[in-house]
């Protein structure tokens, strides 16, 4: 699943999150930016695939292979490795409350640790993280099988190919609205009642993520593959269709020319 609907993943899980929490309208869309930048986190191990990977992480590091082979590799730092698993997304949910009593709150480590409001950014981290493992997951296996959800046992899980790589749009479009309307929410909180407030949240979050599991699940074809493939370019045109399909061809085209305008995968 490619970067931006990751993103959008996390935004939208932070978003909900965020409606149950005492923090004022300021703070809950930090809140939603961090759950942005747990959703995004888990690709830190695509930097191997960077152009200039060798001739400085790679020789920092005395690493005998090369970006390339480490990416497309089973190392535990490896794409779809160790920073794709739930020990990971616990690890960096714990960090990144630390940092944030470590730079902002005097008390204790116990009594914040033990407060409301580390419990609301541990949680719009861990399940932020989360929301991009579970993207991953109806992806094709490829080389690696899946992700290694469980690390460090050395078991990959997902790689169903119920989806392409790309060019889901359909998905984007979801998240992007439910994000949209989540943040409308709470710029409107104080018309709502608290317990309103949550149940409309709640409803606009189960209809966005089911929505796109929906899309993600139900494709003209299956898009698994084990190791390499010689379909890929079969497989790109085949999504381009569904989602011409679903999105209807003025839409479809409109997506399409924003795609071909960014510098990365969409």
């Amino acid at each position: 699943m490619d970067i931006l609907i990751h993103t959008l993943s996390g935004t939208t899980t932070a978003a909900f999150i965020s409606t149950m929490s005492s923090f004022s309208k300021k703070g809950k869309f930090a809140l939603i930016l961090l759950g942005a930048f747990a959703g995004a986190f888990p690709d830190i191990d695509a930097i191997s695939l960077w152009s200039k990977f060798d001739q400085t992480i790679g020789s920092w590091l005395h690493l005998s292979h090369t970006g390339s082979q480490i990416y497309f590799g089973k190392f535990w730092y490896s794409h779809h490795g160790y920073f794709h698993s739930i020990l990971a997304a616990a690890i960096f949910s714990l960090g990144l409350v630390s940092l944030y009593k470590l730079l902002f709150k005097k008390e204790i480590w116990s009594t914040y640790f033990h407060s409301r409001e580390c419990m609301f950014i541990l949680a719009i981290s861990f399940f932020s993280y989360l929301s991009h493992l579970i993207g991953d997951l109806p992806t094709p296996g490829a080389v690696w099988g899946g992700i290694r959800l469980f690390f460090p046992f050395e078991i990959y899980v997902g790689g169903y190919g119920t989806t392409w790589w790309w060019n889901n749009y359909d998905v984007f479009l979801t998240l992007l609205t439910t994000t949209s309307a989540l943040s409308l929410f709470i710029l409107l909180e104080d018309k709502f009642m608290k317990s309103d407030l949550i149940k409309a949240a709640a409803f606009m979050y189960i209809m966005g993520i089911s929505l796109s599991t929906y899309y993600v699940t139900n494709h003209s074809i299956s898009f698994a593959y084990v190791g390499n493939t010689s379909r890929y370019a079969y497989y790109e045109r085949i999504s381009y269709a569904d989602q011409s399909g679903r999105l209807g061809k003025s839409v479809f085209r409109l997506m399409y020319k924003v795609d071909k305008m960014l510098p990365f995968y969409f």
